[in-house]
């Protein structure tokens, strides 16, 4: 009888471990609770997140850039995107925009140059709309299925909105067999 109740209690004991473990194995971890809200959008259209709100109007590729006076080349292909930035309530700054590709790696925008689009150096005032272009680095065989993600905050989009556009990418194969500079728009007032 003892030993029956020994062992009634080591597998009752084993039970609720195992229940515990159960329940701490199904609920999300720590950076998993805090990720940024995506609010999913579609190219063209106006994605609204909490403070900003984009639209991808356009989107191109590029074997190489025209800055200036300088030509930047990369060794992958130049994705470059049209946006229009706005903001909602209050005044906003746009800090980070990045590409995802189908195997979830993200390509933040190049620092080869100043884009004020998107360094939080261009601050949007409600109701006036500005305009430019972005300039992303990926590797080529990347290029045909890229996600754009737009946040207002640089590092911590813990808990805020990011916001998420399909980009439709096409012509990445003729741009890399004649490669030609292009130009990054830079930020100016909507029309």
């Amino acid at each position: 009888m003892k030993l029956l109740r020994r062992l009634g209690s080591f597998l009752l004991i084993a039970a609720v471990l195992a229940a515990g473990q159960a329940v701490g194995d199904a609920t999300p971890d720590r950076n998993h609770q805090l990720r940024p809200f995506a609010v999913a959008g579609d190219f063209g259209t106006d994605v609204v997140g909490r403070d900003f709100a984009v639209r991808a109007a356009a989107v191109r590729c590029a074997a190489q850039l025209k800055i200036g006076d300088e030509i930047l080349e990369t060794q992958g292909v130049w994705i470059v995107v049209k946006l229009r930035l706005s903001a909602r309530t209050e005044p906003v700054r746009i800090r980070y925009a990045a590409v995802r590709d189908a195997s979830g790696r993200i390509y933040e925008t190049t620092d080869r140059f100043e884009q004020y689009l998107v360094s939080g150096g261009r601050n949007i005032q409600p109701g006036l709309p500005i305009e430019g272009e972005v300039a992303i680095e990926v590797p080529a065989a990347s290029a045909g299925d890229l996600t754009l993600l737009v946040a207002s905050t640089y590092v911590d989009h813990r808990v805020d909105s990011m916001a998420e556009i399909p980009l439709p990418v096409s012509d990445v194969s003729g741009v890399l067999a004649n490669p030609a500079p292009t130009e990054v728009l830079a930020p100016r007032a909507a029309s």
